[in-house]
């Protein structure tokens, strides 16, 4: 339940400032707020108990961390001057990431769904 109130969260902030950046016309912005946005029905599913949200939200966490960890070398390459806030940006986000695939990996786990024993 915790990680889908953090993902729902997570894309409710996508969908507030989207139409912000809409007006802007910021592209890149646009484009990012958009696939952020992605994360509110995925947490309300995975709170709601779908399994194909559940596997959507897995598919989804995986995604982010592998794109940061590809995105961060390559950007801090092209633009070196934009290094240090390029990680101090992404590098929250990327751990966040990896902490909610960790809760929902271990809430599957047949340690975390046995009953207890009396």
């Amino acid at each position: 339940m915790f990680v889908a109130g953090v993902f729902a969260l997570m894309g409710f902030y996508g969908a507030y400032w989207l139409p912000y950046y809409i007006f802007t016309r910021d592209t890149l912005q646009i484009l990012s707020h958009l696939l952020i946005a992605l994360a509110l029905p995925l947490g309300i599913g995975v709170l709601l108990g779908s399994a194909r949200a559940l596997l959507f939200t897995q598919i989804y966490l995986w995604a982010e961390i592998i794109l940061g960890f590809i995105a961060i070398p390559v950007i801090c390459f092209i633009y070196p001057s934009e290094a240090v806030y390029m990680i101090w940006r992404s590098g929250p986000s990327i751990l966040i990431c990896l902490m909610l695939l960790g809760l929902l990996i271990w809430s599957r786990s047949k340690r975390f769904n046995n009953e207890p024993d009396v």
